[in-house]
């Protein structure tokens, strides 16, 4: 009698995919003039750098370092830099304190008068610091010390330099221009209202989850323009299947240098099971103004 064998066992249902499928895409919007009004930020109008009416006020970048980086085309009687033959100039780095005034009358009002890191800005404005809203003199005057230069440092010979430039815009005043170790980057007036060298670009990232399984987890989320990279990976705990999350993160923008903007963003997500997904995004726009046009002159072939 022949006898049946064992039955073999019912064969085992598919495992479901255990796969996630992230992807990222980027787009870059500015509340900036645009060309058409699209907003895009590889349509972005050049900046007016000149300075058309005496200002209210300014901001200054302090760079550090000596008179021979000024870069200005005001004349020699209306700008001139000294640095100090006994002290030295300023150094390119540390904390120094800046006293700036009228030179017509240096002890009638002040501008600015406290300690500046190098790399900081600081605020220049008649009737410093609440700004009475009056225009600044025609002409102004920068002390730089190494320290704290007392009650009267107007009359401390201790500076390390000295800069005289024209601040009434009826001369030529531009951003970005160098008195010395000071760089001229905002500047405002009831005409043109505020200028500045910067303006906001916003970065709206897109994450989409094209899988069936979650990316529970995120290993890296990055994005880097110009090789200057934002960590975002705390931004996000998980894309679930066909959710869709959009991050934005922000620069500024230096619009007195026209320049490629390369913006790469990547991510890495997971599964609960440790199955890794990935995707990477790049894009490139340009802007700021033409550096083959002169100072304040806008070139209608840069945009």
């Amino acid at each position: 009698v022949s006898v049946p064998g064992p039955t073999p066992p019912p064969t085992p249902a598919p495992t479901p995919a255990e796969e996630c499928n992230v992807e990222v895409v980027t787009d870059c919007s500015t509340q900036a003039a645009t060309v058409g009004g699209s907003g895009d930020c590889d349509a972005i109008i050049p900046i007016i750098t000149r300075c058309d009416q005496r200002a209210t006020f300014m901001e200054m970048l302090y760079n550090g370092g000596d008179c021979s980086q000024s870069f200005n085309i005001q004349e020699a009687d209306k700008f001139d830099c000294t640095d100090s033959a006994t002290l030295g100039p300023p150094g390119n780095s540390g904390q120094y304190w800046i006293h700036v005034v009228p030179k017509k009358d240096p002890t009638g009002d002040v501008y600015f008068s406290g300690p500046v890191n190098v790399g900081d800005v600081f605020p220049m404005c008649p009737g410093y610091p609440a700004c009475s809203g009056d225009r600044f003199e025609a002409d102004s005057t920068v002390y730089i010390f190494a320290s704290d230069p007392g009650a009267d440092p107007v009359n401390n010979p201790n500076w390390n330099q000295l800069v005289n430039f024209h601040t009434s815009c009826s001369q030529n005043l531009f951003l970005k221009d160098k008195y010395g170790s000071t760089q001229l980057v905002i500047f405002f007036n009831e005409e043109q209202g505020l200028v500045s060298c910067f303006i906001t670009a916003t970065f709206a990232i897109t994450l989409t989850n094209e899988g069936e399984v979650s990316a529970d987890e995120i290993i890296l989320f990055t994005n880097t323009v110009n090789g200057n990279t934002t960590d975002l990976t705390d931004a996000v705990q998980g894309v679930e299947p066909g959710q869709q999350i959009i991050i934005t993160t922000q620069i500024l923008i230096d619009m007195t240098v026209r320049q490629d903007y390369i913006v790469t963003t990547d991510i890495i997500g997971a599964t609960e099971r440790g199955k890794q997904c990935s995707d990477s995004y790049t894009f490139t726009f340009t802007a700021g103004n033409d550096l083959a046009s002169p100072p304040g002159i806008i070139d209608p072939g840069s945009f």
